[in-house]
């Protein structure tokens, strides 16, 4: 079965700790989790997730860059997905660089690989982690199961 976009179970949110996760990677608010999920339309994290395989691929967001020109601390255009694969977390980080739109794809941007890490599991290679990165990726697209319409509209290429 391929990966699909869902909502996470408060079961699975909670045996993965995906609270923690989220609030180690991201910037955007001034709330974390859980209080930010009250700001939803469905109050449950996102992901996309392979059952078959026992994968899930989590998009942690944007992560912040305190050295912005305005001596701030900004949003970077790196953003952190966290891939489980093997009862193992990858963390990766991706540079997100947004590229010319088209009629067809009105959203359209790159990722480029800044770090992962580990760069390897016991029975499986880089090559194959960053191939199920990219399956998961291209499933999850703009933001997952929240938007669906955005998603059909969107191109992503990979510069790894």
């Amino acid at each position: 079965m391929p990966f699909v976009n869902e909502y996470v179970s408060y079961e699975d949110a909670e045996k993965y700790d995906l609270d923690n996760l989220w609030n180690k990677y991201n910037y955007c608010t001034i709330l974390n989790m859980p209080e930010l999920l009250n700001h939803f339309d469905v109050h449950q994290h996102i992901w996309c997730v392979d059952k078959e395989r026992d994968y899930w691929l989590f998009n942690c967001g944007f992560l912040i860059n305190n050295d912005s020109i305005s001596g701030y601390a900004e949003p970077s255009n790196e953003e952190a997905f966290i891939l489980h694969v093997n009862g193992q977390n990858i963390v990766f980080i991706l540079a997100h660089h947004g590229m010319e739109a088209t009629d067809l794809y009105p959203i359209h941007f790159s990722y480029e690989l800044v770090s992962m890490s580990p760069s390897s599991l016991p029975n499986m290679s880089r090559e194959s982690l960053l191939n199920i990165l990219k399956d998961g990726i291209n499933i999850f697209k703009y933001n997952g199961i929240r938007a669906l319409e955005e998603n059909a509209k969107t191109l992503i290429e990979f510069d790894f």
